[in-house]
C-alpha cells in the first residue's frame, strides 16, 4: 500500500512539474511577444529598423537582457515621428534606459511613464513636446 501511495504521489509531483515549467516558459515567451507588439504598434520600427527579424532583440535600438526583455531603448535621433503617447510605458516593467531625444514626438508626456519603476535615464530632449512634466515622475529616482 505504501508503494501505490508514493508511486500516486510522485506522479503528481511530476505532473505539477511539468504544467509549471510549461506555464513559466508560456508566460515568459507571452511577455516577449507582448513586448514585440507594443514596439511595433508605435510605428516607429519601421524603415528596416527590425532588422527583417522578429527577434525585437536585434531591431535597431533595442537593448535586452539575458531573459530577452527590454532593459533599453535608444533612438536618439533616428527620425521618428508621432505622438509619445503611442508607445504603451505600461509594456516595458524592465526599462532601465529610454532615450527618444532630438526626433518630432508630439503631445504630452503621459503620466503612464511613472510605471518604469527601473528607469535610471530618460532623454526627451529635441522633441516637440508639450504640457508640463508629470508630477508623478519622481526625478529623485533617477539621480
Amino acid at each position: 500500500m505504501l508503494s501505490e501511495y508514493s508511486f500516486s504521489s510522485r506522479l503528481v509531483v511530476m505532473w505539477g512539474a511539468l504544467f509549471l515549467y510549461i506555464f513559466v516558459a508560456e508566460s515568459e515567451l507571452s511577455a516577449k511577444e507582448f513586448e514585440r507588439d507594443a514596439l511595433l504598434n508605435t510605428s516607429w520600427w519601421n524603415n528596416g529598423m527590425t532588422n527583417n527579424t522578429s527577434d525585437h532583440c536585434k531591431w535597431v535600438g533595442v537593448v535586452c537582457n539575458s531573459a530577452g526583455t527590454i532593459i533599453g531603448i535608444n533612438l536618439f535621433n533616428r527620425k521618428i515621428k508621432g505622438e509619445l503617447r503611442e508607445f504603451n510605458f505600461s509594456c516595458f516593467p524592465n526599462l532601465e534606459s529610454l532615450s527618444l531625444g532630438s526626433n518630432s514626438l508630439l503631445a504630452n508626456i503621459s503620466s503612464e511613464i511613472s510605471t518604469l519603476s527601473k528607469l535610471r535615464y530618460l532623454d526627451l530632449d529635441q522633441n516637440n513636446l508639450t504640457g508640463t512634466i508629470p508630477p508623478e515622475i519622481v526625478w529623485s529616482h533617477w539621480i
